[in-house]
């Protein structure tokens, strides 16, 4: 994570966010970190299990509108796994289950697996969507934003340094100004790929979760540009439109089975795409696909027609965890009293964007996770008049109509 300028190194011990009597621990914008070093490299044994990675991120993929969309499930992973540093019972077994995390270790699962990709971290800052980097980038940062008045519990922060590599910004959800210091730390770490946070704390906000993920990869075998030609694309209506299509002959890993074919398309480092048709696979399938490269297919000569796009996609994942399986940490008593008592998340979502042209991929995706405590209001129902509506205007009591209508159109 890039330290701010700013930054305190302080004792576990004395790593308070509330007011005391002598004072506040550090003024709001900076940042504080337990004393203790990130683990990284040095943990062996406990892993992250990559398969529930893609049948997390093909599960949310299945709840999504027939459209365009781009989820990560790394991004999504690593927020949630700091948030199960403070989780205990059915709710730890939720997140371990559903995250791929080790249950006897989560903690170390996710240092080792931020180990096994640190080597490609590299500064987004020089971060091009038209000229990806000759050699490949993938940069994770993490991040907690805690209110002053936040009990957040000192193991919890210690566990976040060590395992996560991730300070704590003391920051006033209630002044209305915490959305500006979450938009700065995004466009930090993404390089201003993703410009805002994807979503503005309540004012009762105690403590926001943060990750950034930023991918930089050039094609082995970048696409002619000359060889870019206006091709059909054909929806799953079955309406077509003309689309900018990349095409190439190449020696590929391929591989096909029961309604499925996938190619490998390799980048300029330890990074590939996988591509996959016809959309959408299943969890099941894409366990069938991801089970065929592992076994190491032999390379074919391949013709590709590819075509270009650029996305962005906003995901409530308040509304997609709990059908994969991830319900407790909404829950008003949610087994999160690890992180503070009576936490719970009160909103979870997750902004991404990608491109990718002849000469690569450049993407990025940041989770923001936010939670209340369970003494806050609690919202029994949400009602959006979104659409065409009636209305009484009537006197209290006996109800007498002074007003009838209907809004169609209140434009």
């Amino acid at each position: 994570m890039i330290r701010s300028s700013r930054a305190l190194v302080v004792g576990a011990a004395a790593l308070v966010l509330g007011a005391c009597a002598s004072g506040p621990t550090a003024p709001v914008g900076e940042e504080l970190r337990a004393e203790v070093e990130f683990v990284g490299a040095s943990v062996s044994g406990a892993e992250v299990d990559p398969a529930a990675m893609s049948r997390l991120g093909s599960g949310i993929l299945a709840q999504l509108p027939g459209e365009n969309s781009v989820v990560s499930p790394l991004s999504l992973v690593l927020a949630l796994a700091i948030l199960r540093e403070g989780a205990t019972g059915v709710t730890a077994d939720e997140l371990d289950a559903v995250l791929g995390l080790d249950p006897a270790a989560p903690g170390e699962s996710v240092a080792a697996l931020r180990a096994r990709l640190a080597p490609l971290d590299g500064d987004v800052s020089t971060v091009d969507r038209g000229s990806p980097p000759e050699e490949a980038l993938l940069h994770v940062a993490d991040a907690l934003f805690a209110a002053r008045d936040a009990d957040v519990s000192e193991e919890f922060l210690e566990r976040a340094a060590r395992f996560h590599d991730a300070g704590v910004t003391l920051t006033d959800f209630a002044g209305g100004t915490a959305k500006e210091v979450l938009d700065a730390w995004v466009r930090r770490e993404t390089g201003g790929l993703v410009e805002e946070a994807p979503g503005e704390p309540d004012p009762e906000t105690r403590l926001v979760i943060m990750n950034a993920v930023v991918l930089a990869a050039r094609w082995r075998l970048p696409f002619d540009p000359e060889s870019t030609q206006d091709a059909p694309f054909t929806r799953a209506d079955g309406s077509q439109v003309t689309v900018p299509t990349m095409s190439a002959l190449g020696s590929w890993r391929y591989a096909e089975g029961p309604g499925w074919q996938a190619v490998e398309l390799p980048y300029t480092s330890d990074l590939a795409m996988i591509l996959a048709l016809p959309g959408p696979l299943t969890a099941e399938q894409w366990d069938e696909v991801r089970a065929a490269f592992a076994a190491g297919p032999s390379e074919s000569m391949v013709q590709l027609h590819l075509p270009r796009w650029e996305h962005e996609s906003r995901t409530d994942l308040r509304e997609v965890l709990p059908t994969l399986g991830i319900r407790g940490i909404f829950a008003p008593h949610g087994e999160l009293d690890g992180v503070f008592p009576d936490a719970f998340v009160a909103s979870a979502l997750q902004a991404a964007t990608i491109t990718v042209a002849e000469r690569g991929t450049v993407a990025a995706a940041v989770t923001q996770v936010d939670a209340m405590a369970t003494g806050m209001p609690m919202v029994d129902v949400e009602l959006r008049l979104d659409r065409p509506f009636d209305y009484q205007v009537v006197t209290e009591g006996d109800l007498v109509p002074v007003f009838v209508g209907h809004v169609a159109d209140p434009s």
